[in-house]
């Protein structure tokens, strides 16, 4: 599930949604989670970013990002990048 296999897309992947969040991240300073999953999923369906992710998965590539170092929490509870 984390990475591309055979019968998992890299589309599916949390690593593919990990770049995602974190090319994300990277135009902005500090962003708030409700923020970050309002930008993926988009006002309309045009403007959507992902497709096929649902919120759990989000948040699980959210805990794989911050597991490895890669994100952290300011202390006004938004998302940064770290690297």
């Amino acid at each position: 599930m984390i990475l591309p296999q055979k019968h998992i897309k890299l589309s599916e992947s949390i690593f593919a949604m990990g770049a995602i969040i974190l090319s994300l991240l990277h135009n902005h300073k500090s962003i708030g989670i409700d923020e970050l999953w309002e930008k993926l999923m988009g006002k309309n369906r045009k403007d959507k970013i992902i497709d096929n992710y649902s919120f759990d998965k989000f948040i699980i590539s959210l805990d794989y990002l911050f597991t490895i170092g890669v994100i952290d929490i300011n202390e006004n509870g938004g998302l940064i990048k770290c690297i």
